[in-house]
């Protein structure tokens, strides 16, 4: 096993988005193709975003708010989250590298542990990856219907706000071309979004087995049954250097695993941030879509169809990082109710270093309220549902 083909989304996501984040700890040069890909995918995203703010100033007031926001809030999201990474690449093959070093461990429990861990979240995100792309395609094809109705278009005739020509109206060509040029950028944009989502849950996930497997492990190292002798003094010493030598060798699984858990702090904390606030506002524009539309059944079948993704993908994210802080705080839980006591001073402080290490919660986060976890997840859409509200009663006045 590898962090490269235990998932097969998240590398297939990683390669077609155009994003091209380390797969392995090796620095590997692009090929010559892949590079031209990488190329076109940002020469088309940047002119994408480009003409959608362009868009927010060229349409009204209500039609910029209701339907470009949550686009120009997402593609200032993946710029901003690639072009962070990117920047760390070092950092990331890094972490890479020690999470490749833990997974070659032939252990059949540690095996269990990472497909139990792993596999449950798969169907839940290819729901995500279907809703998400299928919805936002028909969505931005919509106003093809359009070309049976009248012959000038103007801006607000796109189903997001967007700029393709110097003037306006304009003929069906540019129409039909500005829509294709949506299509192309706003895929583009949600499948580098979902590449970078499975990514950084792909990250969590494989850190909290490490500890779900540590804590396995350090109680039925503990639980076997060993040959035992007293001394003079009613001490209890362990004949077999087995359990020692298995101790040892699980110690030093857990250093690697702090070590990986700090590097992924490192490279994510600085955005979560970031993230909540985009998050706040992604699900707001979300809402005031819903209470500002008067689209047919149809379309708003698809709005629904893509902010059940958006909120599934956002769930996920939040549960993987809720169930790293738990895993990191828990390690020691079940050694507590084993015979440590039966061994030797020595041996007891190392329990107690491991139980002490329940206190180093892994907090992805480095902001005291701020963190991506279940309860803020509640949080986040009772503050987007107040802005939204906030936004509605600023129209009404």
């Amino acid at each position: 096993m590898n962090f490269q083909n235990l998932n097969r989304l998240n590398a297939f996501a990683n390669m077609v988005s155009g994003n091209f984040l380390p797969m392995t700890n090796i620095n590997e040069k692009l090929s010559t193709i892949l590079k031209i890909y990488f190329v076109v995918a940002w020469i088309i995203e940047l002119i994408y975003v480009a003409a959608s703010f362009l868009g927010l100033f060229n349409v009204s007031g209500e039609k910029a708010l209701k339907d470009g926001t949550v686009n120009i809030a997402i593609s200032f999201e993946v710029i901003v989250f690639n072009i962070y990474l990117h920047s760390r690449k070092k950092l990331l093959h890094k972490l890479i590298g020690k999470l490749n070093h833990l997974l070659i461990t032939e252990d059949e429990i540690f095996r269990s542990v990472i497909i139990d861990t792993v596999k449950p979240l798969e169907m839940p995100l290819k729901i995500y990856v279907i809703a998400s792309v299928a919805s936002l395609m028909i969505w931005i094809l919509s106003p093809l219907i359009k070309l049976f109705q009248k012959d000038e278009f103007y801006y607000e005739d796109f189903i997001m706000p967007a700029v393709f020509s110097k003037q306006q109206p304009f003929s069906n060509d540019v129409f039909i071309c500005g829509i294709f040029l949506q299509l192309l950028g706003g895929e583009d944009t949600i499948i580098r979004k979902i590449s970078l989502d499975i990514y950084t849950i792909y990250l969590c996930l494989l850190i909290t087995a490490q500890y779900k497997y540590l804590r396995i492990k350090f109680a039925i190292i503990l639980k076997e049954e060993r040959e035992i002798t007293k001394d003079h003094y009613k001490n209890i010493i362990w004949r077999n250097d087995n359990v020692r030598q298995e101790m040892k060798l699980v110690t030093r699984h857990f250093e690697t695993v702090i070590e990986t858990t700090t590097i992924l702090k490192k490279l994510i904390s600085p955005n979560i941030g970031f993230l909540y606030l985009s998050y706040v506002f992604r699900f707001c524009f979300l809402s005031f879509m819903f209470a500002m539309t008067t689209a047919k059944y149809f379309e708003k079948c698809l709005l629904a169809s893509y902010t059940i993704g958006a909120l599934i993908q956002f769930y996920i994210l939040c549960y993987c990082i809720q169930r790293l802080f738990e895993a990191s705080s828990s390690i020691a839980d079940d050694v507590v109710y084993e015979k440590w006591y039966y061994y030797d001073v020595r041996f007891q402080r190392v329990i107690l270093m491991i139980s002490l290490s329940n206190e180093l919660k892994c907090k992805i986060s480095n902001f005291q309220n701020i963190d991506l976890t279940l309860p803020t997840f509640m949080s986040i859409l009772n503050q987007a549902y107040s802005v939204c509200l906030l936004f509605l009663k600023a129209r009404q006045d």
